[in-house]
This record gives C-alpha cells, structure tokens and sequence, in this order.
C-alpha cells in the first residue's frame, strides 16, 4: 500500500480556505469474496463505434469484479457480442512480453497471442479524497457512476460553501456496482443537486457534461428560489449609456506594457416592483492579451473583462488612465489567484 498527500493550497492560495489537501492510497487489495470463492466469471466486453463505422473491440472481463485477465484478449467483434459470456479458451502461460505479443499480433500470427491470459493473483484498487475547510465554490451534494473507461469508478462530493467541501472517489472498488447500473458505452451517469446564482440546479442520471435535446426535461435543469424573483419579478440589467472606447496602457509591476481600449458603461438593474439602480462600470478589451496563468490547454491570456467602476471615475480627467490602473490590478490579483510565474527570458 502507498499514501500520499497533495497540499492544493500552494496552487491557488486563499485565506479564507484553511485547509484544501488531498490524501490518496494506492495498491489496496480489493475484496472480492464471490471471484475468491466461485471463481470468476468471464463475460465478453469492449465497445461499439457511436459515429456509424466499424471501430469496435472485444475483450475479456469479469462481469462481478471487472478485474480483466493478463493480457485481456483480442476477440472477434463479428463473433462476440457485448455482455455474452466468454466460453472461448484461454491461454495463461503466454511466455512473451507485451511487445513481442503486439509485433506479432501486427504481423498476423495467432498461435494464442490473442487469448485472454490468466487472472491476476491479486487485484489492487485506489482511494483519493479532497478536503476543504473554509470557502469552497459548491453548495450542493451529488455522486457519479463512473463508464466503461472510466479511470475513477466511483465518486462522490459534498460542498457546504462557507464551511468547506469534501470530494471522494474510488479506482476499481466499485466495479461490481458499476457494471449494474452502466454496463456499456462511455458516458459517466450523474446524479447532482446544487445551489448557485439564486438558483437550484439538478441533474438526475443524467451523462455527464453532456445534455441531448432527446433527454426527458426532468433529467436536469434549474429552477429560480430566489424569493424577489416572485415577490417583485424577474431582474434585468439594461445598458443606458456608453462612452467611445478609448486607447490605454496596462502597466503591470514585472515592468511589461500592454495596449487596451477602455470605455464606462452606465447600467441600470431592476425589477418590475422594486427600485431601480444605476451604476457605471468598466469594459475593456485586449487584443494580444495579458498572460495571467500558466496552463498548457486552458490558455494563459485574458483577453477583456468587465467590473463596477468606483464612485466618481465618470468625472476624473484621466479615467482612461485609471481605467488602466484597475484592470492591472485585476489581473495580478488573477495572476495571484493562479500562481503565474513568467516565463525565463
């Protein structure tokens, strides 16, 4: 068994957040008492294309623990079809390594390269978990059954805003439920309530991260709780004003410039039986970009932004300048928030 612990803290400081750290083990022996007494029982697994073409594969599993025989076997997709059990033979004393097996497979020998081979001895598992105390970004509850492919089988989280958060999931413990409730195919199924922007948000065995116009309307969705929305209406925000944009210079502490157009937008926010109120705000945009973060696919540039002006920017000479100036600020903060480290000359 292997334990570790990652401090994600160092990654996105915040003093209101005490503690976020996760614990992890790793090489757990799973128990799986039904395979150690019985036997496992092999079933035909695999997937089939959702796009039209012929891209399938079948392999071996067990249809109670999920645990697939070393190597998992190289079936037939014309002979075997998903979910069937497995009567075919194995071939467990393949001397070969996995390269010489793959040339050859390649090369089209057969000669038992592409039997399933034997059961693994012992079964190992993982269990990871992250705990926040203090602020975290969810209000809510909810658990996830993981796919096919799925590296985490099972996970599950509670937020509590303010209060923290706890987040945990499993690496093939699990499996035997997985296979009950998502046999087949690759989308995680999701069952999900949380809180956020004045609403409630629901997701009820719904794919995860993904929404159909075919899915029933009460697989997920949101709904308004806020009791102004029904005591005095839905609110709007209406853009009255707006001045032309106006060309200005970010100057940021590490010295480096970047050129922006700023301009003051006077809105106002109400609803049909309350009062109204107007405020100014900045809007501004940077063609080539501020870099902020360093991430490899998320992007490292910000490219515009919005905020609430202060009070009596409107009047000053210089607010273009002093535009500037906030939006410098913000994007420090950002970089603090992401931990940006500038790249070596």
């Amino acid at each position: 068994m292997h334990t570790f612990t990652v401090d994600y803290s160092k990654d996105r400081p915040d003093p209101r957040t005490w503690v976020n750290r996760g614990y992890f083990a790793h090489s757990l022996p799973r128990l799986i008492p039904l395979c150690q007494l019985f036997g496992h029982k092999p079933v035909v697994d695999g997937y089939d294309s959702n796009y039209g073409t012929r891209d399938r594969a079948r392999w071996v599993a067990c249809d109670r623990c999920g645990v697939r025989p070393e190597p998992q076997g190289v079936l037939d997709a014309d002979t075997w079809q998903l979910g069937q059990p497995y009567t075919g033979p194995f071939n467990p004393g393949q001397p070969m390594s996995p390269t010489v097996r793959k040339q050859l497979a390649a090369r089209g020998h057969d000669a038992g390269i592409r039997q399933p081979g034997a059961w693994p001895a012992r079964p190992e598992g993982a269990i990871g978990c992250q705990l926040v105390i203090g602020r975290s970004p969810t209000l809510g509850f909810g658990f996830k059954v993981g796919n096919a492919g799925s590296e985490h089988v099972l996970s599950a989280h509670i937020g509590l805003g303010p209060l923290g958060a706890l987040y945990v999931h499993t690496e093939c413990f699990g499996t035997f439920l997985q296979r009950r409730l998502n046999p087949t195919g690759f989308h995680s199924r999701v069952v999900d309530l949380s809180f956020h922007h004045g609403r409630v948000w629901w997701s009820l065995w719904a794919r995860r991260n993904e929404h159909r116009a075919k899915d029933p309307r009460w697989m997920s969705g949101n709904a308004n709780i806020n009791p102004a929305h029904y005591l005095l209406g839905p609110r709007t925000n209406t853009v009255l004003d707006r001045t032309e944009k106006t060309p200005a210079t970010v100057h940021l502490l590490d010295g480096t410039q970047h050129a922006v157009t700023v301009r003051m937008e006077k809105w106002q926010q109400c609803r049909p039986r309350g009062r109204r109120k107007t405020f100014w705000a900045v809007d501004w945009d940077c063609p080539t970009g501020i870099p902020i973060r360093n991430h490899a696919w998320k992007g490292y540039e910000t490219y515009g932004g919005h905020f609430p002006a202060p009070d009596g920017l409107t009047d000053a000479d210089g607010w273009a300048e002093e535009a500037a100036r906030l939006v410098a600020e913000s994007c420090m903060r950002s970089r603090d928030r992401y931990g940006y480290r500038a790249p070596a000359a």
